[in-house]
């Protein structure tokens, strides 16, 4: 299965160097595979460092677009801001002119379910696996989407007493539980989440939701 996005409409000016494929970046950097070791040593000392110091936030979609603007602002000018193209990585994700309001469904969702404060642990699991689902159909981001609803999903978790890390799984697993949970199949994603998270005390809970929360929930 490819792991590259792929346009749907020729937008490739805005993002990507003249006739090549290599996104524009800070660092001026012309190479493919340089580009991709560059960004994955600048955005693993931001995971490092937002894990010591999270962000604070309302988990809104507001908080999805500081996440990946703090993990990708050594790299990329449009870190932070919605595409402006359509891309598809074997499924086509989200629209650009639908991403608001798509995201508005998610996010108000979340909310009236109180961030899943009120529910056990299996069905926290399983509110996290769908929401990761479709957070990933979503796909705000030009790059870097994987990364940052990762670290929304994990944060959240936190605030529920839910230790999850997803940094071990493979990428190529990452992207088949994701391809099969935009068609609705979510048995892979489910024993993804189980196999790597358990259940913190509340006193550590209680420390997260003082560490990432802007407004004081409980």
């Amino acid at each position: 299965m490819d792991s590259k996005y792929k346009y749907t409409y020729e937008k490739t000016a805005d993002y990507c160097y003249k006739d090549t494929d290599v996104l524009i970046n800070k660092l001026n950097i012309t190479n493919d595979e340089d580009l991709y070791n560059a960004e994955r040593e600048l955005v693993s000392l931001r995971v490092s460092a937002f894990n010591d110091n999270p962000l604070k936030g309302n988990f809104d979609f507001n908080y999805l677009k500081a996440i990946h603007k703090y993990l990708f602002q050594d790299i990329y000018r449009w870190a932070g801001d919605i595409r402006n193209c359509n891309i598809a990585k074997q499924d086509l994700f989200c629209l650009t002119e639908h991403i608001e309001s798509f995201a508005n469904d998610i996010f108000n969702k979340l909310k009236k379910e109180n961030y899943y404060m009120d529910y056990d642990y299996e069905t926290t699991i399983l509110k996290l696996v769908e929401l990761f689902a479709d957070i990933n159909a979503l796909h705000p981001f030009r790059e870097g989407n994987g990364r940052s609803q990762r670290m929304f999903i994990e944060s959240l978790a936190k605030i529920n007493g839910i230790n999850l890390d997803l940094t071990n799984v493979s990428n190529m697993d990452m992207i088949v539980a994701s391809h099969e949970s935009i068609n609705g199949h979510y048995d892979k994603l489910n024993k993804m989440f189980k196999e790597n998270s358990y259940k913190i005390t509340e006193e550590e809970r209680l420390k997260y939701i003082e560490l990432y929360c802007l407004n004081k929930i409980s």
